[in-house]
C-alpha cells in the first residue's frame, strides 16, 4: 500500500539487479534515456483487448475510487503530452461502469472500451514498453498480545523521537531531495537506530511501543509489503497499516542467498524456507543486513492505497506518481504464473511449484504507490490478500507492457 517499505521482497530485489544491469548495459549500447513526466506516453493503436479478471471487479474497483477523483474535477491528469479534468475522466469511467455490468457479452465490452478509449503506451525501463511488473498482497500473519517462544518479535508503533528534516526547508537546492529521518542526540541530530540497533540490540524495548508479538521472519516481511492482517489465538483480527519507517537505505537480502539457493529461483517462498533452517543468531545477522525499519499503527480498517482507498485485488496497481496521474485506468499484458497444484497449501513457505507461465491482458487501476517503484520502468500489482494472494505475488516477475486509456473527445 501507499508507503510500503519499498514493497520489495527479495525476488523484487532481484528484479532490480536485473533491471540495474540491464540499464548499464544499454546505456552503453546508447539507448535513448527516459523521458521526462512529458514525454513519457507516445498514441497508439489499441492492443488486443482481454481481461483474465470478471469484468464487474473492474466496476467495482472504479466504484471505490469515483468520489475521491471527483473532489478536485477542474484538475488535471497528465498522459504525457496531453492532460484531461477529472471531471471528464470521472464522467468516463461512469459510463464505462454502466457497461461493465450490464447483461453484456464480454467481448462487447471488450468492443465499447476499444471504440471510446485512446490508448498511450508508456515508457520503459530503456524503451518503449520495457516494463517489469512485480507483485505484493496482504499478509494474514498469527499474532499474540504477549510474547510467546514462537511469537516473539514484537510489532512496534513510531517512535516519538523519531524526527523527519525536509532538506527542501533548508535549501532550495534540496527541494527535489527526500527527507531525512533521524533523532537528536547531544544537541546534533544523528541517523535513526537500524534494524540491529532495534532488534539486536533492543533500543526500544521498554519504552510501550509494542502493538503485538508475531514470527521474527513474518516480522520481517510484513515489514516488506507494509501493510497486513494480525489473527490473534482466540480468532480475532485487527490491521496494521504503515506509520513510518527509520530512514535507513533498504536492503534486499535475496542477494546475499543466490548462492545458496540456486539453482531454484529466488523468491519470497524460497528465501522463507531458507530463513527457517538457520539457527536463529544466523537469520538474525542475515535479516540485520537490511537496515531499513517500517513501523505500524494499529487500525481498524485495512490500508488504504496512496490514493486514500483501499486496494482492489487483482486491479490495483503502483507506479511512480511523478510520470502517471492516480486514478486512471490502464491495460496491461503480463506472463500469469501457473502452480503444479491449484490451492495454496497452508504454510506458503511450502508452496506449491510454479511450473509455467501464461500471457494474460487485464484491466487495472493505478490507485498506489511505493518506495522501489520510480520511474517508468516498474508497475507493481496488488495481488489480494492472504495465502494465495502470497504465493503468487511471491512469484511474480514479469516482463510487461502498459497502456493507459484516455477518454476519446474529451483532451484539453
Amino acid at each position: 500500500m501507499t508507503n510500503r517499505s519499498g514493497l520489495t521482497s527479495s525476488k523484487q530485489l532481484l528484479a532490480l539487479l536485473l533491471i540495474s544491469l540491464g540499464s548499464f548495459i544499454l546505456s552503453a549500447c546508447g539507448r535513448t534515456a527516459a523521458p521526462s513526466p512529458e514525454t513519457a506516453f507516445r498514441a497508439v493503436a489499441a492492443p488486443t483487448l482481454s481481461d483474465d479478471l470478471n469484468l464487474k471487479d473492474l466496476a467495482s474497483g472504479i466504484a471505490s475510487q469515483r468520489s475521491t477523483l471527483s473532489r478536485n474535477p477542474d484538475s488535471a491528469m497528465q498522459f504525457g503530452p496531453v492532460s484531461i479534468t477529472r471531471g471528464k475522466y470521472v464522467q468516463a469511467l461512469d459510463r464505462l461502469s454502466s457497461e461493465l455490468i450490464s447483461s453484456r457479452s464480454n467481448s462487447e465490452k471488450l468492443e465499447y472500451i476499444r471504440n471510446n478509449f485512446l490508448f498511450y503506451e508508456i515508457y520503459g525501463a530503456q524503451d518503449w514498453g520495457e516494463i517489469l511488473l512485480t507483485s505484493y498482497f496482504e499478509p494474514l500473519i498469527r499474532g499474540s498480545l504477549r510474547p510467546t517462544s514462537a511469537l516473539s518479535q514484537p510489532i512496534y508503533r513510531r517512535p516519538d523521537d523519531l524526527v523527519t528534516i525536509p532538506l527542501g526547508a533548508f535549501s532550495p537546492r534540496f527541494k527535489e531531495e527526500s527527507a531525512l529521518k533521524g533523532r537528536l542526540a547531544k544537541g546534533r541530530v544523528v541517523p535513526y537506530y537500524s534494524r540491529e540497533d532495534i532488534d539486536g540490540k533492543h533500543t526500544l524495548k521498554g519504552r510501550g511501543l509494542e502493538i503485538c508479538w508475531v514470527d521474527p521472519i513474518d516480522a520481517f516481511f510484513l515489514q516488506i509489503q507494509g501493510s497486513g492482517t494480525i489473527k490473534l489465538k482466540d480468532g480475532s483480527q485487527f490491521f496494521v497499516t504503515y506509520a513510518e519507517k527509520n530512514g535507513h537505505k533498504y536492503e534486499a537480502i535475496g542477494k546475499f542467498l543466490k548462492e545458496r539457493i540456486a539453482p531454484a529461483a529466488i523468491t519470497m517462498q524460497s528465501i522463507v524456507a531458507l530463513l527457517k533452517t538457520m539457527p536463529e543468531s544466523e537469520r538474525s545477522e542475515l535479516l540485520f543486513r537490511n537496515p531499513s525499519y517500517v513501523f505500524f499503527n494499529r487500525s481498524p480498517q485495512r490500508a488504504i492505497t496512496s490514493l486514500g482507498i483501499p486496494a482492489t485485488s487483482g486491479r490495483t496497481i503502483a507506479a511512480d506518481p511523478k510520470f502517471v496521474p492516480k486514478g486512471a485506468l490502464a491495460f496491461i499484458t503480463f506472463n500469469k504464473p501457473v502452480f503444479d497444484t491449484e490451492a495454496a497449501p497452508s504454510d506458503p513457505s511450502q508452496s506449491s511449484i510454479k511450473v509455467s507461465s501464461i500471457e494474460v491482458g487485464r484491466f487495472v487501476l493505478d490507485q498506489d504507490s511505493g518506495g522501489a517503484i520510480t520511474g517508468t520502468g516498474r508497475i507493481d500489482l496488488f495481488w489480494g490478500r492472504g495465502d494465495d494472494a502470497k504465493r503468487y505475488a511471491g512469484v511474480l516477475q514479469s516482463p510487461a507492457r502498459i497502456w493507459y486509456l484516455v477518454p476519446k473527445g474529451s483532451i484539453n
